[in-house]
Order: structure tokens, then C-alpha cells, then sequence
């Protein structure tokens, strides 16, 4: 009888707590209360995960089994971070040596990349992902003349990082 009333008295604090989290307390940001933007630079600064919507801005010869990407408030950048078959990573790594040998390279984790990568980045200590960099020549597309994608060692993540400065 003990045991019962105190999970109940447990369930009803949780419940409280997680009720009072969820509520609107002025100016809070939270995703209930926030209204929807008006601005477009807001709206194109955020991360998507629209595979269809990237491949309007860049080629995407390959298949990925997961994307997450985001474009600067101009569009004048863009970089996404895509996970690969192995398979494809293969073939995206054999095709783009065909362009240029691969060059050692570090990229520094974004607060939306994956988690997995976020946690890699942080077993270096300094949030750097290691990785050797490719042209990404094969993923341009106008107004994007510039790029690179890096796949991250130890994985089938690519982050690619393309803008519209010359080739």
C-alpha cells in the first residue's frame, strides 16, 4: 500500500512539473507559443531535411538514407551534412578522386548536425570532425560554383559546403 501511494504521489509531481515546463510564461520562445515567421531571411536560415528541396539547389547523384542542411540568409551558402550508404560512399569517393586526389580536412560541428557527429566532434575536444575532402563539382549547380565534401572518418557521413564564390 506504502509503494502504490508514493508512486502515485511520483506520478502526480511529474505530471505537475512537465505541465508547468509546457506552459507560456511571457516571453518565452518556446515552439507553442512562437508565431509563425514573416520573414523570409528567418525562414531560409532554418535547417530542413527535405532531400527533394536540396536537390532543387544542387545535384544529388547519390542516394542518402538521411540529409540535414541549411543556407545562409542570402543563399549565397550552403552546407549539408548527408549520411550514405556504404555502397554509395564508395562510389561518391571513387567518382570524385576521378576530379582531384582527396586532401586531409577538419570541419567544425554546427549545433544541427547529427548527434552522432556532434559527439564525434567532441571526443576531439575541440568540436573539429576529421575527414578527407573531395571537389564537389559533381553536386554544383548555379548559382553554386564552389565546393567541397568531406567525408567524416570512421563514418558514411559527408558534409558537403558549397557557395557561390569562383571555381
Amino acid at each position: 500500500m506504502h509503494l502504490r501511494r508514493s508512486a502515485y504521489l511520483l506520478a502526480v509531481f511529474s505530471l505537475a512539473f512537465v505541465a508547468a515546463s509546457c506552459g507560456g510564461h511571457g516571453n518565452t520562445n518556446s515552439a507553442g507559443t512562437m508565431a509563425t515567421p514573416t520573414d523570409n531571411t528567418e525562414a531560409s536560415n532554418s535547417v530542413k531535411s527535405n532531400s527533394e528541396e536540396l536537390g532543387n539547389l544542387v545535384n544529388m547523384p547519390y542516394e542518402s538514407d538521411d540529409v540535414v542542411w541549411k543556407q545562409d540568409s542570402a543563399g549565397k551558402r550552403l552546407v549539408a551534412v548527408l549520411l550514405l550508404s556504404p555502397a554509395d560512399s564508395a562510389r561518391l569517393i571513387a567518382d570524385a578522386e576521378k576530379i582531384k586526389p582527396g586532401q586531409p580536412a577538419t570541419v567544425s560541428t554546427e549545433t544541427w548536425f547529427p548527434a552522432e557527429l556532434i559527439a564525434k566532434g567532441g571526443l576531439s575536444g575541440d568540436d573539429d570532425l576529421k575527414g578527407i575532402a573531395y571537389s564537389a563539382s559533381d553536386f554544383l549547380r548555379d548559382p553554386y560554383k564552389n565546393g567541397r565534401i568531406t567525408r567524416i572518418e570512421g563514418t558514411d557521413y559527408f558534409i558537403m559546403e558549397v557557395d557561390q564564390g569562383s571555381q
